[in-house]
């Protein structure tokens, strides 16, 4: 019995270690900020089926607007905001410096996001900074089920990250 609970307590402290793990953080990596960019967010990546708006060079847009009355529009918007018209799922990264996905409703009235920055500190090293913008609007509580699909998004870029090598930035 008491191998069983600790099983548990040690499965359910990694999985904990995973859910901290998603906060404002920094992470240095032996690879070129492009590999590690492509890695991150390639042709295989999250946003791969969203419908790209503009492309300025290295800058992109990427972007899904679903308004009310429109197949799937219920599944976006948040509980709390039933009279909501308008939800856009907006992806702008300036390849390869930074990728931004914001979702929000009514035209920003409610909004949350999450940002990932590279820094190139030499030209096999990379700094990857990753902060979750905050919650701003009324009536925010139901975007946890939607944030949730955001983090989800971060993890898995984030996850990314273990097929470099980490090294330490003073190095």
């Amino acid at each position: 019995m008491r191998i069983m609970i600790l099983a548990a307590a040690t499965l359910l402290a990694t999985g904990c270690g995973k859910m901290i793990e998603l906060v404002n953080q920094t992470r240095t990596v032996a690879a070129p900020r492009e590999e590690v960019f492509a890695k991150m967010f390639g042709d295989d990546g999250a946003f791969a089926g969203l419908p790209l708006v503009t492309n300025g060079g290295s800058t992109r847009l990427y972007e899904l607007v679903a308004e009310k009355g429109e197949p799937g529009f219920e599944k976006l918007v948040p509980d709390e905001r039933p009279d909501a018209y308008k939800v856009k799922i907006a992806v702008a990264m300036e390849i390869p410096r930074e990728a931004h996905l914001i979702y929000s409703v009514d035209d920003g009235a409610l909004s949350t996001g999450l940002k990932f920055t590279f820094e190139e500190l030499a030209p096999d090293r990379t700094r990857v900074a990753f902060a979750i913008d905050e919650l701003t609007g009324d009536g925010a509580k139901g975007l946890q089920v939607n944030r949730s699909a955001l983090k989800r998004i971060a993890r898995d870029a984030l996850g990314k990250l273990d097929d470099f090598e980490e090294v330490d930035e003073a190095a």
